[in-house]
């Protein structure tokens, strides 16, 4: 039985959801030794958080590698879930740090520059990466109504 895009699209936004639960239960689990370091904050958030989008960005990174170009619901479900639901986290957890402090961000294509305190590191987005390949999909799919088959 063929799967329509929308039926397709609302399984991608469901198992987001459940991969965001799943991830950010597993957040307290992140090893942490900043209150060591930085006596003055409380970095069990953001470093849950960074643990979170780690985890996350590691099931796109496998799950995009071993199931690319299958005709799967299940595993296409799972590339693009996957995709978003690292996104989500990502951005959020550099809100976070902003939110902490008050670094100046400024995005770059693929980069964030962040200066604080008179120093400055560009570092490298993997959240524009998993959109963009996100957002090719959902392209792809859409020009070609692409039906999927299912297990």
């Amino acid at each position: 039985m063929a799967q329509k895009i929308t039926t397709y699209y609302s399984y991608v936004l469901a198992l987001t959801i459940i991969l965001l639960i799943f991830a950010l239960a597993l957040g307290p689990l992140a090893p942490i030794d900043e209150p060591t370091q930085f006596p003055g904050y409380d970095l069990q958030i953001p470093v849950g958080l960074s643990f979170s989008g780690f985890i996350l960005l590691i099931i796109f990174i496998i799950s995009t590698i071993l199931f690319w170009g299958s005709k799967n619901v299940f595993l296409n479900v799972l590339i693009d879930s996957s995709a978003l639901s690292f996104s989500i986290i990502n951005y959020i957890n550099f809100y976070i740090v902003y939110e902490i402090w008050k670094p100046i961000m400024i995005i770059l294509p693929f980069f964030f520059y962040i200066k604080y305190d008179g120093v400055s590191s560009l570092t490298f987005d993997f959240g524009q990466i998993s959109l963009i390949i996100f957002f090719y999909r959902l392209y792809k799919n859409l020009k070609t109504r692409r039906t999927f088959k299912s297990v």
